[in-house]
């Protein structure tokens, strides 16, 4: 079954929200870990990708 882009960047977001307070709950632990998975989840091939599309389609650029 597809899954749309944005259905992709909003599972993204989740885990990635999920992760981080994890890595909060956890108190100081091994922030370049955290970063590192952070990565994993938001530099996914499908989710840049998708990120890339919406943001065509919406006329969105990116930040400063």
């Amino acid at each position: 079954v597809g899954v749309t882009d944005q259905e992709l960047i909003v599972h993204a977001m989740r885990d990635a929200q999920l992760l981080l307070s994890e890595h909060i709950e956890r108190g100081p632990s091994d922030a370049e870990e955290t970063i590192s998975q952070l990565l994993e989840i938001l530099d996914r091939q499908d989710v840049v990708a998708a990120t890339n599309r919406l943001c065509r389609e919406h006329g969105l650029r990116p930040f400063k």
